[in-house]
């Protein structure tokens, strides 16, 4: 990983010499075509751009600290998927497409121009689908956090009663606190552990098992990641390892894998300055800087 050690130097030069930060993050909304009422954080200006898409049932709040770290330099906006976070809670289907095109609906309303795509866990896979459906011509790099890739061997499958905790309203409380105390390896900052488990408490359970249940195979996201011209950044904790080294080596010119050994799945919570470097480096790298 030659070229991941290159990015690394600069990460770390750029966290070295990185400005004060910006003023706080501002809420903003806008309407999805089929009515709902969508929130986004957003902090800095510029054409530069980068947007966050959260992982399963999270808020766009988990990205706060990177949100208001990287303003400085650049655009960032950090979307609540519908039914998460502050975004209005839907009685409807929550399927790809509509949440695909909700992504080209934010960039829109955003008026958003060049710009970077980063995804968190599910997000990652909603990102590289977006990507292939719409084919945006602004798109200038790829952060993929935490998710398969469909690359080297299969994920670890899921709890065989997963779904049957999720749907079962008695122990479907206590089911998600846990899942969400799980995605830190350190204590998180004071009160995201509380806003996270009440976005993803809010998620009507058809709509959590729906948004989870994705339709394809694991050649597809492969494929769409293989095809990009744009620097990528694939941010994971180890058990993606193999995954990355394979990315790395196909993709050398393009690719940085860093491995975060000692954090959790929001590894960007986890290990805040580290990641902040790293998604500064690729915007570099993306715009040229």
């Amino acid at each position: 990983m030659k070229h991941g050690r290159t990015w690394i130097a600069l990460a770390l030069a750029l966290a070295v010499s990185a400005p004060a930060w910006a003023d706080p993050a501002f809420d903003r909304e806008f309407r999805s075509s089929d009515g709902l009422t969508l929130h986004y954080l957003e902090a800095g200006a510029g054409e530069r751009t980068i947007v966050f898409i959260p992982g399963w049932l999270m808020p766009a709040e988990v990205f706060r600290h990177q949100v208001e770290a990287l303003a400085p330099r650049y655009r960032v906006l950090a979307f609540d998927p519908r039914s998460q976070g502050q975004s209005q809670v839907s009685g409807g289907a929550h399927t790809p497409a509509l949440r695909t095109r909700d992504i080209d609906e934010l960039l829109a309303a955003a008026q958003v121009g060049d710009f970077v795509l980063a995804g968190w866990s599910l997000g990652v896979l909603e990102s590289l689908d977006y990507i292939e459906k719409y084919k945006p011509a602004r798109l200038r790099g790829l952060m993929l956090i935490d998710n398969s890739i469909g690359a080297g061997k299969p994920p670890t499958s899921r709890s065989p009663h997963f779904f049957e905790k999720l749907m079962d309203p008695v122990g479907r409380t206590d089911f998600l606190k846990e899942f969400c105390t799980g995605l830190f390896r350190n204590p998180p900052p004071a009160g995201l552990l509380e806003t996270v488990q009440a976005s993803a408490l809010r998620v009507p359970p058809g709509a959590a098992r729906q948004t989870i249940s994705q339709p394809y195979p694991r050649s597809y996201w492969h494929d769409i990641v293989w095809r990009q011209q744009v620097p990528i950044l694939y941010a994971i904790t180890p058990r993606y390892r193999d995954q990355g080294e394979e990315l790395a080596a196909a993709r050398p010119q393009l690719a940085n894998v860093m491995v975060f050994e000692n954090a959790g799945h929001a590894l960007f919570v986890d290990e805040p300055e580290r990641f902040d470097a790293a998604a500064a480096a690729l915007m570099q790298k993306a715009f040229g800087d």
